[in-house]
């Protein structure tokens, strides 16, 4: 009977960990004004290193490319935002190269937070589960992205500081 309930424990891991691997959830506190964390936040595809200067638009519905020298192309669209408190995007970051397609892409949601010192910017990724590749490749996806949104609000809070 214990070895029974020792299954079952075994189980509801393995499911809790594919539901926990679907979401990333990351933040960071930002030493500066509102509104210039939300011009950067609110910048399609910020997170992307890119060689080129970027015109952002800022319109729901409206996809940026993305264009990294190390990572690839990647479009990414708009879509939604709340004026100083949210903003979510799609991209398919499994996929450099590739158009943005059912089954494909991910939501970058940025929350963002006027504390009495300074801007908390929380970032979600989710959809992992959703994305039609292999389980290597959702895994290796959701890894990369881990450490990479470390990396990516790092340097928002770099940019965000020194500007």
């Amino acid at each position: 009977m214990e070895d029974v309930h020792a299954r079952r424990d075994e189980s509801r891991t393995a499911e809790e960990a594919t539901v926990m691997e679907d979401r990333i959830v990351q933040d960071i506190t930002i030493d500066a004004g509102l509104e210039r964390v939300w011009d950067l936040v609110t910048e399609p595809g910020w997170w992307v290193p890119t060689d080129h200067e970027v015109v952002p638009d800022r319109t729901p519905g409206h996809q940026t490319v993305r264009e990294s020298a190390k990572y690839g192309r990647f479009p990414v669209e708009v879509v939604k935002l709340d004026p100083r408190t949210y903003a979510a995007f799609r991209w398919a970051s499994q996929f450099p190269g590739e158009e943005l397609a059912p089954g494909r892409t991910t939501l970058v949601e940025f929350a963002v937070e006027e504390l009495p010192a300074g801007v908390r910017v929380t970032v979600t990724e989710s959809g992992f589960a959703s994305v039609e590749a292999s389980d290597e490749v959702r895994t290796q996806g959701f890894n990369a992205n881990t450490e990479g949104w470390k990396l990516e609000l790092g340097s928002l809070r770099t940019r965000a500081e020194t500007a």
